[in-house]
């Protein structure tokens, strides 16, 4: 099958299962098939270091020969999202720098963003209080978490330096 030739290439995916296998799930649940375009773009998004856009993520298909369209390309993050294969990065869009950030989340530990909203520079960070207290609210609301995102938003320490220094970001 097809997604084979993920499975003992994809150094995210662990025995306790393959994001392939997830994207297949939803795929099918949506009526859609594993095509090799799809299959393609999984990996890549698999292999992408850090914080990517959709567009980042176009021209590496590109380069890689694949003709897709940037539409082609949000419809299938949503559906790498609905699979737990990536997430979106950043709810703070950034306009300046190409809209939502993505990454990949598949194999990795949970973690939260500082972002900066003059420079948009991203820290990732994990706090385990921050988690105990978040299932504490659910809990106290009778909800039982799936998954959540912590994103702080505020400004990095050079630009708070280069704010006071004139007055303006």
């Amino acid at each position: 099958m097809q997604q084979d030739c993920l499975k003992k290439d994809c150094s995210h995916c662990t025995q306790d299962g393959y994001c392939v296998d997830n994207f297949l799930s939803v795929l099918r649940s949506h009526g859609g098939r594993l095509t090799k375009e799809r299959i393609v773009l999984l990996k890549t998004a698999c292999d992408v270091k850090g914080h990517f856009h959709a567009d980042h993520l176009l021209k590496l298909l590109r380069e890689q020969g694949y003709k897709l369209s940037l539409v082609t390309v949000y419809r299938n993050l949503a559906l790498l999202i609905e699979a737990g294969v990536i997430r979106r990065a950043s709810v703070h869009e950034d306009t300046r720098s190409g809209g939502a950030w993505y990454e990949h989340v598949w194999g990795r530990e949970h973690h939260d963003h500082l972002v900066c909203s003059c420079c948009g520079v991203k820290i990732e960070f994990s706090y385990p209080a921050i988690d105990v207290l978040q299932e504490a609210v659910a809990k106290e609301h009778g909800f039982e978490l799936e998954r959540h995102h912590l994103e702080l938003i505020g400004l990095c320490p050079e630009c708070r330096k280069r704010k006071g220094a004139d007055g303006r970001p």
